[in-house]
């Protein structure tokens, strides 16, 4: 099996295992949800996919090698993306050693069944590998060097969302404008015709 998918395999084990045990009869459970390791693939130093489970969806970062010193279980530290930095949390399973986590949904009821959840997923690791044009990776160097509140990776491609909406809203807009500049210019037009016909006539 290719490492990779082996890894996967491994996590989704370990965290049915989790859904079956300690995670048993849990409010927080979406019993509609199952668990899928999504996206898995090497970033710099990590192993880097989107992990979904019946109470959350979470980056997960798996380093290649220990860190040394190892962090201590609730850590924070920023993780790089191509798309940007995102703080996440380390933690700890016997079976998968320590990684780092980043929260996207938790918990997990907005999401009717496994397909939409899963279809989220890669949707979202997608977001997460792309590079940001120009002004969208100005804009996040800046908020690195000095950020204005802590956000969650969720909230980063929430306002991402916004600023494409913001665009395409932008753009619909002036082509509306555009139209009615056009319909005015054929009006006048029109009516500058139908002048020249009465005074012909």
């Amino acid at each position: 099996m290719d490492p990779l998918a082996a890894l996967s395999a491994r996590i989704e084990s370990q965290f049915r295992l989790i859904a079956e045990t300690r995670m048993a009869g849990i409010p927080v459970m979406n019993e509609a949800l199952g668990v899928a390791m999504r996206g898995l693939g090497r970033v710099g130093e990590n192993h880097v996919g989107i992990l979904v489970t019946p109470w959350f969806m979470n980056i997960l970062f798996l380093p290649l090698g220990a860190p040394d010193p190892a962090p201590f279980i609730g850590a924070k530290a920023q993780m790089l993306l191509p798309s940007g930095s995102y703080e996440a949390i380390w933690n700890h399973e016997e079976v998968l050693g320590g990684y780092w986590s980043c929260s996207l949904f938790s918990p997990m009821f907005e999401f009717a069944d496994m397909d939409s959840a899963v279809a989220t997923a890669d949707a979202a690791i997608e977001e997460l590998m792309a590079k940001p044009e120009q002004a969208e990776r100005e804009a996040v160097c800046e908020a690195m060097v000095m950020p204005a509140a802590p956000r969650d990776a969720a909230t980063r491609m929430a306002e991402a969302e916004a600023a494409e909406q913001a665009k395409r809203e932008a753009a619909e807009a002036a082509a509306r404008e555009e139209e009615k500049k056009r319909r005015g210019v054929d009006r006048r037009a029109l009516f500058g015709l139908r002048r020249e016909v009465e005074g012909t006539a």
